[in-house]
């Protein structure tokens, strides 16, 4: 019977946005027949997840932290070099380590070479180089173009979360005939709930962005737009979550004069992000993906946004959403402060239809859910195992 592992560097008890994605994919690939399970590669008995899909650490008594100097980082990548070469020793043929990007290294590149029993399939959610220049990892970049398209080369198949980034992942492996497959993000629909509708009269308008803020989400250009923007609807921005950019955001709200129509809510959970959601109208995605060389996304939010019902504006592509989606309001790509006008229109749109909530949460029910999104990686991981030859472009 196929077996999945998949190992991540840490996985605490309280698990983030990223690891819930993980979680989700483990659970749902488990409801479909796969046994799959999560190796959580350093931690402490105290602070790994006690979650029974949760594997307790390879390597014990290490405690996570993200490494602050060039050696640091390099011991990292050691240790966890480490872990993964025990996983990868005692797995099988009919079983495969499944991993999220790693760091490239000369010793990464060596660990893939050795000749091994099971199937290594790694899913890529950027393109990595352009992200290391923006976050100014200089090191990471080094690595990567010495040791990134080897770790692509001796991997036996690649995920990508758009088909933007499967298709340089592909090209950087060096054989356009490696099986990989492009599925994008999803959410477990059950885990938020539906927003109540808000009603909209054109005087007040409140949007809302979840983010941990990064310079690629793009909040400054709606900020800047916002300091532009006259006329009788009065437009509050609410920001759930805290970030590197906030202070530059303050910044810029300070010099504009308008902090008070931004409100920094910070950290948000539960039944307070749940309140914000049903007294906001427009959601706000990313704005700044072009930032990271991208065309398109696969964000984690958007679908949060869709399944609990709160139309949303954009500035690139999402392939899981149709150009034509009525309750995605896109905008260009570039630098150009983000016309409030634009939104407001929007919201006088789609706040026409009074069943907007219900339509997005049946699409996302559809399309976005991982129990979907699982069916299509199962097939594509059987197809590994069976040792055939077999690329799939199918998109969900």
């Amino acid at each position: 019977m196929m077996k999945l592992i998949y190992s991540i560097i840490f996985f605490g008890k309280e698990p983030s946005g990223v690891q819930k994605k993980i979680l989700s994919q483990v659970i749902n690939l488990n409801k479909l027949g796969l046994s799959a399970v999560i190796y959580s590669l350093t931690g402490t008995d105290d602070d790994t997840s006690p979650l029974p899909l949760v594997k307790k650490s390879i390597i014990p008594n290490l405690k996570y932290h993200k490494p602050k100097s060039f050696l640091a980082k390099i011991r990292r990548i050691k240790i966890r070099d480490c872990a993964l070469n025990s996983i990868i020793e005692m797995l099988n043929a009919d079983e495969i380590l499944y991993t999220r990007i790693p760091s490239p290294s000369r010793l990464t590149s060596n660990l893939l070479k050795k000749e091994r029993r099971c199937k290594i399939v790694i899913e890529y959610q950027t393109i990595e180089p352009i992200e290391a220049r923006l976050n100014r990892e200089y090191s990471s970049l080094v690595f990567n173009f010495l040791y990134g398209d080897n770790i692509r080369k001796y991997t036996d198949g690649i995920v990508g979360v758009t088909e933007e980034i499967t298709r340089y992942q592909l090209h950087r492996s060096g054989d356009s005939e490696k099986p990989h497959i492009t599925i994008g993000n999803g959410i477990n629909i059950d885990s938020v709930p539906l927003r109540r509708h808000v009603p909209y009269s054109g005087e007040d308008l409140h949007l809302l962005c979840v983010a941990n803020i990064s310079r690629w989400h793009g909040l400054d250009r709606l900020i800047r737009g916002l300091g532009t923007c006259l006329g009788p609807t009065r437009v509050t921005l609410h920001i759930a979550g805290d970030g590197s950019e906030t202070a530059s955001l303050k910044k810029i709200i300070n010099q504009l004069d308008i902090s008070d129509q931004v409100i920094f809510h910070g950290l948000t959970i539960g039944k307070d992000l749940d309140e914000l959601f049903n007294t906001c109208h427009i959601a706000i995605g990313s704005l700044g993906m072009h930032r990271k060389g991208l065309t398109q996304t696969s964000e984690l939010k958007a679908r949060e946004y869709c399944a609990r019902g709160i139309p949303y504006i954009i500035s690139c592509a999402d392939p899981d959403f149709p150009d034509d989606f009525p309750y995605i309001q896109r905008f260009l790509s570039d630098e150009s402060p983000i016309a409030i006008e634009k939104i407001i229109q929007f919201a006088n749109t789609v706040y026409n239809d009074m069943e907007h909530p219900q339509k997005m949460r049946a699409y996302a029910v559809e399309h976005l859910d991982w129990a979907v999104k699982m069916k299509v990686l199962k097939t594509f991981l059987e197809t590994l195992t069976d040792e055939k030859k077999i690329t799939l472009e199918k998109r969900v």
